[in-house]
């Protein structure tokens, strides 16, 4: 265990530094708390988890040497010591912090991912831990961020080394700037591992982890005046293929991974901080959006405003969701997004729309009063408590029930102004990047603990109040699926093709990646006829005037 404990000051250098920084945050007051877990006692990896506790060594060294603030570290070895989750979850819970400091848990080990899609994370003697949990109670501090890196497989394998790769170099002019960014200029939450789902993590006895060598090598460098955890993130996703590609693996690990499907190593974020460079001392935990002036009725829903609104996207942005969302899906492709353009302007009428998604309960007494029969999943545990969406409802099943309340399913352009919440451009309810922290989606991260759907309304509602229009399960809306209906749809209250094969749900699901959370993503592959494990709804009432 490795201890580096906070630095003391003389009281005459405080005095001196207060003065002195009239205008100007330093950074001497914040401390990073970081617990590094080294699972080096694996006869497999043990050569490169030390070789990763040695790239993290390096880093927290410059952290000090260039004075840029205190580093409370604690080094969790496998090889001097059994290693457990209780071990993980006393520290978090007895770590001492303040709101301007950082909190950081790096392991390198093995992982996998369950039938859940959640993601473990391996200690001795086959004691596992899911991140989620780790997450969670890192939640309950409140720092200005806190960081989770594992460089970790996704799928139970153990795994040799692979032939030895070389590291790309960065420059040095930047990095002390670099590293002030990407340590104090940031909050939120930090949630990154080696892999996606499926693949492995590879490392060899020279750099170690491909994932730590390439996400440390990214820290510095040359080029722009502010590196974020974007950036870096987007590096180690290039370097680890990169190093990936170069790598000469034996004709065992070859087949193995032909078996599976597998064609590189493409490192996941779970969830990514926002920048920040205001004084430090005022910083809080990030808010969902302050709501505006909406007008509610007794049964629950919103009034949406008459007027215009820009619905899709412009062909121009095409290659950066790309590229971000190759971030999130390695498989993403151009033709995903040829649906949402062009961008154009839709006038619409003034409706009302449900704060919440259609649970069980209403469903059950839709169900009680017509005779209807009961969705595909009613019986299963996993989709039936009563404050769930109801799922497994066909696009004729939620179209009768809206009937039956006196509504109706909205448009496609009704949803997706109302999804929008009068924000103008941006990519989400709450702005343009993705958080657990506003939305169920695949993982469980942050405050999305949920590996099936949420109760409604677990998560802050957007700038109309309305609730999970991203994530959670996806939503039937009235039209008929066209992909290129953007380029003839009317400019006022367009209501979708006259026919189709399939119907439009929009609002992504938790199985589902950030990509399909979008408020411009369409999703067209459902069949109106057909009852999916994902998809629910909610209704919208016309205003009478």
């Amino acid at each position: 265990m490795h201890l580096s404990k906070r630095k003391k000051f003389p009281f005459f250098i405080f005095l001196l530094i207060i003065f002195t920084t009239t205008f100007y945050q330093i950074s001497f007051a914040q401390t990073i708390h970081i617990l590094a877990i080294i699972m080096d006692g694996d006869v497999n990896i043990g050569i490169s988890a030390e070789k990763d506790s040695l790239t993290l060594e390096k880093c927290l060294n410059s952290l000090e040497s260039w004075k840029l603030c205190d580093v409370n570290s604690i080094f969790l070895r496998s090889s001097k010591m059994k290693v457990t989750s209780k071990d993980v979850l006393d520290w978090i819970n007895d770590c001492e912090v303040s709101s301007d400091d950082t909190l950081m848990i790096y392991y390198s080990g093995h992982g996998f991912i369950d039938e859940q899609n959640r993601h473990f994370l391996w200690f001795d003697e086959g004691n596992v831990l899911p991140r989620s949990e780790i997450i969670k109670e890192m939640q309950k501090h409140n720092c200005r961020l806190k960081m989770l890196i594992t460089d970790s497989c996704s799928n139970l394998v153990i795994l040799p080394a692979p032939v030895t790769a070389t590291p790309r170099a960065l420059g040095e002019n930047r990095d002390k700037q670099y590293y002030k960014n990407l340590f104090l200029e940031h909050r939120g939450l930090l949630d990154i591992t080696a892999a996606s789902e499926g693949e492995y993590a590879w490392g060899n006895s020279t750099i170690g982890g491909y994932f730590t060598s390439s996400l440390f090598s990214a820290f510095s460098g040359e080029g722009s005046a502010f590196r974020s955890w974007k950036d870096v993130f987007s590096d180690a996703r290039k370097g680890t293929q990169r190093l990936f590609e170069q790598t000469v693996f034996s004709p065992g690990d070859e087949q193995r991974m032909e078996s599976k499907g597998i064609s590189g190593q493409n490192p996941k974020a779970y969830a990514l901080p926002e920048t920040f460079t205001g004084q430090i001392s005022s910083i809080t935990q990030p808010q969902p959006p302050i709501l505006v002036t909406t007008i509610s009725t007794d049964d629950n829903m919103v009034l949406i405003p008459a007027g215009n609104f820009d619905m899709g996207i412009d062909r121009s942005e095409i290659p950066d969701l790309l590229e971000w969302s190759k971030g999130y899906d390695a498989t993403a492709k151009a033709s995903w997004f040829e649906d949402e353009v062009p961008r154009h302007k839709v006038y619409l009428n003034a409706f009302y729309i449900d704060k919440y998604e259609v649970t069980n309960a209403q469903y059950k007494k839709f169900m009680e009063e017509t005779g209807h029969n009961p969705p595909e999943f009613w019986n299963d545990p996993r989709y039936n408590h009563p404050d769930q969406p109801v799922v497994g409802v066909s696009w004729d099943d939620a179209n009768a029930y809206c009937q039956w309340a006196g509504k109706r399913l909205p448009t496609e352009a009704e949803w997706e102004k109302a999804a929008r919440g009068g924000l103008i451009g941006k990519r989400f309810p709450w702005g343009d990047e993705p958080s657990h922290d506003y939305a169920n989606y695949a993982g469980t991260v942050g405050n999305d603990i949920w590996s099936g759907p949420s109760p409604v309304g677990s998560f802050a509602p957007n700038n109309y109040g309305l609730y999970d229009m991203a994530g959670n399960v996806f939503e039937w809306c009235m039209d008929w699926y066209d992909k290129s209906y953007y380029s003839k749809s009317p400019r006022d209250n367009p209501k979708g093709p006259s026919s189709g094969t399939t119907r439009v749900v929009r609002g992504g699901g938790f199985g589902y990646t950030a990509n399909n959370l979008r408020v411009s993503d369409r999703f067209g592959s459902y069949f109106p006829g057909r009852k999916y494990p994902l998809v629910g709804f909610r209704c919208v009432k016309d205003v009478v005037k």
